[in-house]
């Protein structure tokens, strides 16, 4: 097995990763692993943008009390305000890095509003923000000469050992999918930053890639993990019965003046909340589920047809050009919309400066658990975590002393072996229906009862897979991720933020209902 040692090895490469390498490779060697393209990441699907206090109306106190807020009361407020108050530093840091965000008429960065903001504040490009950030870092990132970057590397487990009662961890061991070939990595610093585990969905916002790799080794190592009851189903994905897809319609659209309405056209977001349209996700999301239920409808529809002229295909050229390819031309028609799994709030459990349990871990972005998003995220809160936090966890990873492991020793996998995959891609597609079907936007006690008994049916089947594959690898992933976050629910007691339960089961599943209109 190839062995390789590097200062700081980061998995993944979003933007919490890429901001982390860029930092951290002023004081090292740093390895940037992702198991896809590099340009594969869920930073670049992210539309909406960068949520920071730019303007002299807005403040610190009112962007931490609308975190709190959407967070339903159960964010770490001394993580929020830590994040709060370094955004604009944040957005500075992206400029100096060559992101380009929208401007107004004088030349200062033009800032949109979004679900849950009580002022605007959202620094964007367009509705490709996400885009934008993932090419202008990845760019610095390939002219940086201490940066290395190896794709399609499948993280398999961490390396830690226990010393005076202290875990710790000094490496990882991979798998290169294109040679098939084994690798221990080894550095004084390890940091997670795979992103989320939307795949364990059957409708999810996120890449193919979002399974949730890094929970889950972090979880196999003995990291704590928490809040993985509170999943966040984005309430605008596009509606497109012939698409396998999922595209986002971006929450910047309503705060633009786009307006949900019922198949006949009506508002009714004002029934539900005083923000109306741009409420917090969560009680959106299930107002849209529950209108969708009493009009017996497969979707719901958001107007943007109220937007000036123009609008819509200047300020958001992606989401027009999208509808337009399945026949919409949202300029003057009714964007077909359902809710889909979204942003994982929980995760690995870390301080302030993204260190894990596990001494010489690090965890950052949605795969990490700092305590910022509460029960619910807050729209364009998840850019500025990773940038923020990217930089923290530099700061104090290039400044700590690395410790000393006495001996090296890697696991022993068995070759990879396809056989098993078509079996493994059942098995995922079995989780992803029973997380959809009883997991959901709305839970109920008896479906949280039935997916343990069925998930346990789950793993014993992909315990029976004696060979290793990228899809068996996969597959026993998102079954943990699964586990975790229906052992979350079933001790949370109380319906909050993205955990709602009902008192019966009173609403079938958005897919069940799909198929009968």
């Amino acid at each position: 097995m190839e062995s390789l040692e590097y200062d700081f090895v980061v998995l993944g490469s979003g933007i919490a990763g890429l901001t982390f390498a860029l930092e951290a490779a002023a004081h090292g060697e740093v390895l940037v692993l992702c198991k896809a393209a590099f340009s594969e990441t869920n930073t670049a699907y992210a539309q909406g943008g960068i949520a920071a206090v730019l303007s002299a109306t807005d403040s610190f106190e009112q962007h931490v009390q609308d975190t709190l807020t959407a967070g339903a009361g159960l964010c770490d407020e001394a993580a929020v305000r830590f994040m709060v108050e370094r955004a604009p530093a944040a957005v500075k840091w992206l400029q100096q890095q060559n992101v380009f965000f929208d401007t107004a008429p004088d030349e200062t960065i033009a800032l949109g509003l979004e679900g849950g903001h009580s002022h605007f504040r959202i620094a964007h490009v367009k509705d490709h923000t996400g885009l934008s950030i993932q090419q202008a870092l990845s760019k610095a990132v390939f002219q940086h000469s201490r940066i290395t970057v190896l794709e399609h590397h499948l993280g398999l487990d961490l390396l830690t050992q226990t010393i005076d009662q202290q875990k710790i961890c000094y490496g990882m061991q991979v798998l290169d999918m294109v040679s098939c070939n084994y690798k221990s990595i080894l550095a004084k610093a390890i940091v997670l930053a795979t992103g989320g585990s939307g795949q364990v969905y059957q409708y999810t916002t996120n890449p193919t890639i979002a399974t949730g790799d890094g929970l889950a080794m972090a979880h196999r190592a003995g990291a704590v993990i928490r809040n993985m009851e509170f999943f966040q189903f984005h309430p605008t994905a596009l509606y497109d019965p012939t698409s396998k897809g999922t595209f986002l319609i971006s929450e910047a659209l309503r705060g633009a003046g786009a307006e949900l309405v019922l198949p006949d056209g009506t508002a009714f977001m004002h029934r539900y909340h005083p923000l109306g349209s741009l409420a917090p996700r969560d009680v959106v999301a299930r107002a849209v589920y529950e209108q969708m239920y009493l009009h017996h409808s497969a979707c719901l529809y958001l107007d943007a047809t109220r937007l000036p002229n123009g609008h819509l295909q200047i300020h958001f050229p992606g989401i027009y050009t999208k509808c337009k390819s399945i026949g919409i031309d949202a300029a003057v028609e009714l964007i077909p919309i359902v809710p889909a799994a979204h942003y994982q709030c929980g995760g690995i459990a870390t301080d302030l400066h993204g260190q894990t349990s596990i001494v010489g871990l690090y965890a950052i972005g949605e795969v990490a658990c700092t305590g910022v998003h509460g029960a619910n995220r807050l729209a364009s809160n998840s850019l500025l975590e990773g940038v923020v936090f990217g930089i923290e966890v530099a700061i104090h990873a290039t400044s700590s002393e690395p410790y000393w492991c006495p001996s090296f020793k890697s696991i022993v996998y068995s070759l990879p072996d396809n056989r098993y995959d078509t079996v493994a891609e059942e098995t995922k597609t079995e989780i992803q229906l029973l997380m959809w079907e009883n997991v959901g936007i709305v839970r109920t006690a008896e479906e949280l009862l039935h997916a343990i008994y069925k998930l346990a049916e789950l793993k014993f089947r992909l315990k029976q897979l004696k060979g290793f594959s990228v899809a068996v690898q996969e597959a026993k992933n998102l079954l943990t991720v699964a586990e975790l976050i229906l052992n979350a629910c079933l001790d949370r007691k109380e319906s909050v933020g993205g955990h709602f339960v009902a008192l019966q089961t009173n609403l079938p599943v958005l897919q069940k209902l799909a198929a009968s209109v």
